[in-house]
Protein backbone atom coordinates (compact mmCIF):
# COMPACT_ATOMS: atom_id res chain seq x y z
CA UNK A 1 0.00 0.00 0.00
CA UNK A 2 1.25 3.47 -0.90
CA UNK A 3 1.79 5.92 2.00
CA UNK A 4 -0.44 8.99 2.08
CA UNK A 5 0.88 11.88 0.00
CA UNK A 6 -0.60 14.63 2.16
CA UNK A 7 0.19 15.11 5.84
CA UNK A 8 -2.66 14.14 8.08
CA UNK A 9 -4.58 17.02 9.58
CA UNK A 10 -5.53 16.75 13.22
CA UNK A 11 -9.23 16.94 13.97
CA UNK A 12 -10.41 20.41 14.91
CA UNK A 13 -11.24 20.79 18.58
CA UNK A 14 -13.93 23.41 18.08
CA UNK A 15 -12.28 26.06 20.25
CA UNK A 16 -10.24 27.70 17.47
CA UNK A 17 -12.62 30.66 17.13
CA UNK A 18 -12.44 31.38 20.85
CA UNK A 19 -8.64 31.09 20.79
CA UNK A 20 -8.43 33.49 17.87
CA UNK A 21 -10.66 36.06 19.58
CA UNK A 22 -8.73 35.72 22.81
CA UNK A 23 -5.13 35.78 21.53
CA UNK A 24 -4.98 37.43 18.09
CA UNK A 25 -4.48 41.05 19.16
CA UNK A 26 -1.94 40.12 21.82
CA UNK A 27 -0.08 37.90 19.33
CA UNK A 28 0.29 40.82 16.91
CA UNK A 29 1.54 43.08 19.68
CA UNK A 30 4.13 40.58 20.95
CA UNK A 31 5.46 39.70 17.49
CA UNK A 32 5.69 43.38 16.49
CA UNK A 33 7.66 44.08 19.66
CA UNK A 34 10.15 41.28 18.97
CA UNK A 35 10.53 41.56 15.17
CA UNK A 36 11.15 44.94 13.60
CA UNK A 37 9.21 44.66 10.37
CA UNK A 38 6.33 46.32 8.51
CA UNK A 39 2.84 45.84 9.94
CA UNK A 40 1.74 43.83 6.90
CA UNK A 41 4.58 41.36 7.37
CA UNK A 42 3.68 40.90 11.04
CA UNK A 43 0.07 40.31 10.01
CA UNK A 44 1.15 37.65 7.49
CA UNK A 45 3.33 35.92 10.08
CA UNK A 46 0.53 35.81 12.63
CA UNK A 47 -1.97 34.50 10.10
CA UNK A 48 0.48 31.77 9.11
CA UNK A 49 0.82 30.82 12.77
CA UNK A 50 -2.96 30.53 13.06
CA UNK A 51 -3.08 28.39 9.92
CA UNK A 52 -0.43 26.07 11.31
CA UNK A 53 -2.40 25.87 14.56
CA UNK A 54 -5.43 24.62 12.61
CA UNK A 55 -3.31 21.95 10.95
CA UNK A 56 -1.24 20.82 13.95
CA UNK A 57 -3.64 21.33 16.86
CA UNK A 58 -1.00 21.89 19.57
CA UNK A 59 -1.60 21.39 23.30
CA UNK A 60 -4.04 24.04 24.54
CA UNK A 61 -2.40 24.66 27.90
CA UNK A 62 0.58 26.31 26.15
CA UNK A 63 -1.11 27.45 22.95
CA UNK A 64 -0.22 31.16 23.23
CA UNK A 65 3.47 30.43 23.76
CA UNK A 66 3.36 28.02 20.82
CA UNK A 67 1.65 30.64 18.62
CA UNK A 68 4.15 33.28 19.67
CA UNK A 69 7.16 31.13 18.77
CA UNK A 70 5.69 30.07 15.42
CA UNK A 71 4.70 33.64 14.49
CA UNK A 72 8.09 35.09 15.46
CA UNK A 73 9.95 32.47 13.43
CA UNK A 74 7.65 33.11 10.48
CA UNK A 75 8.13 36.88 10.79
CA UNK A 76 11.91 36.46 10.72
CA UNK A 77 11.62 34.18 7.69
CA UNK A 78 9.36 36.63 5.84
CA UNK A 79 11.56 39.57 6.82
CA UNK A 80 14.61 37.82 5.38
CA UNK A 81 12.79 37.19 2.12
CA UNK A 82 11.53 40.77 2.02
CA UNK A 83 15.04 42.19 2.51
CA UNK A 84 16.49 39.82 -0.08
CA UNK A 85 13.92 40.86 -2.65
CA UNK A 86 14.24 44.60 -2.03
CA UNK A 87 15.23 46.24 -5.31
CA UNK A 88 17.96 48.86 -5.44
CA UNK A 89 15.88 51.00 -7.77
CA UNK A 90 13.02 51.16 -5.29
CA UNK A 91 15.38 51.94 -2.42
CA UNK A 92 17.17 54.65 -4.35
CA UNK A 93 13.94 56.50 -5.01
CA UNK A 94 12.61 56.02 -1.48
CA UNK A 95 12.07 59.19 0.51
CA UNK A 96 12.26 57.44 3.87
CA UNK A 97 15.15 56.35 6.01
CA UNK A 98 17.05 53.45 4.43
CA UNK A 99 18.18 52.23 7.84
CA UNK A 100 14.66 50.94 8.42
CA UNK A 101 14.92 48.77 5.32
CA UNK A 102 18.51 47.53 5.47
CA UNK A 103 20.71 46.40 8.29
CA UNK A 104 23.99 47.76 6.90
CA UNK A 105 23.85 51.14 5.17
CA UNK A 106 27.43 50.84 3.85
CA UNK A 107 26.66 47.67 1.94
CA UNK A 108 23.66 49.36 0.32
CA UNK A 109 25.72 52.39 -0.72
CA UNK A 110 28.40 50.08 -2.15
CA UNK A 111 25.74 48.21 -4.10
CA UNK A 112 24.30 51.45 -5.49
CA UNK A 113 27.77 52.62 -6.54
CA UNK A 114 28.40 49.27 -8.22
CA UNK A 115 25.07 49.55 -10.04
CA UNK A 116 25.97 53.03 -11.28
CA UNK A 117 29.40 51.79 -12.43
CA UNK A 118 27.78 48.92 -14.33
CA UNK A 119 25.43 51.36 -16.02
CA UNK A 120 28.38 53.49 -17.11
CA UNK A 121 30.19 50.47 -18.52
CA UNK A 122 27.00 49.30 -20.26
CA UNK A 123 26.66 52.71 -21.94
CA UNK A 124 30.04 52.33 -23.69
CA UNK A 125 30.18 51.32 -27.37
CA UNK A 126 30.69 47.59 -27.92
CA UNK A 127 34.45 47.61 -28.64
CA UNK A 128 35.24 49.97 -25.75
CA UNK A 129 33.02 47.99 -23.37
CA UNK A 130 34.66 44.71 -24.35
CA UNK A 131 38.19 46.09 -23.99
CA UNK A 132 37.40 47.87 -20.72
CA UNK A 133 35.80 44.75 -19.25
CA UNK A 134 38.79 42.60 -20.16
CA UNK A 135 41.19 45.18 -18.69
CA UNK A 136 39.22 45.29 -15.43
CA UNK A 137 39.31 41.47 -15.40
CA UNK A 138 43.11 41.69 -15.33
CA UNK A 139 44.16 41.05 -18.93
CA UNK A 140 47.14 42.90 -20.38
CA UNK A 141 46.90 45.07 -23.49
CA UNK A 142 48.55 42.36 -25.58
CA UNK A 143 46.19 39.66 -24.23
CA UNK A 144 43.19 41.87 -24.99
CA UNK A 145 44.50 42.42 -28.51
CA UNK A 146 44.82 38.65 -29.04
CA UNK A 147 41.42 37.86 -27.49
CA UNK A 148 39.57 40.45 -29.59
CA UNK A 149 40.63 39.46 -33.06
CA UNK A 150 44.34 40.08 -33.54
CA UNK A 151 44.32 43.83 -32.99
CA UNK A 152 47.44 45.76 -32.06
CA UNK A 153 48.53 47.08 -28.69
CA UNK A 154 47.90 50.61 -30.00
CA UNK A 155 44.31 49.83 -31.05
CA UNK A 156 43.54 48.47 -27.58
CA UNK A 157 45.21 51.45 -25.93
CA UNK A 158 43.19 53.95 -28.00
CA UNK A 159 39.97 52.10 -27.24
CA UNK A 160 40.68 52.09 -23.49
CA UNK A 161 41.67 55.79 -23.49
CA UNK A 162 38.35 56.64 -25.16
CA UNK A 163 36.43 54.42 -22.72
CA UNK A 164 38.06 56.01 -19.68
CA UNK A 165 37.45 59.51 -21.03
CA UNK A 166 33.78 58.71 -21.67
CA UNK A 167 33.39 57.30 -18.14
CA UNK A 168 35.05 60.38 -16.62
CA UNK A 169 32.74 62.69 -18.60
CA UNK A 170 29.68 60.69 -17.52
CA UNK A 171 30.70 60.74 -13.88
CA UNK A 172 31.49 64.46 -13.82
CA UNK A 173 28.18 65.21 -15.58
CA UNK A 174 26.26 63.13 -13.00
CA UNK A 175 27.73 64.91 -9.99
Amino acid sequence: MQPPTEPRQAALRGDEDALYRRYDRELHRVVARVVRAPRELIEDACQTAWTILLRRQPDRCSVFGWLKVVAIHEAYRLSTIDRREARLERLREADGDWNEITADRRRLEDAIQALEALRLVASLPDRQRQDFTLKVAGYTYNEIADLTGGRTYTNVNKSLVKARARIRRSRSGAE
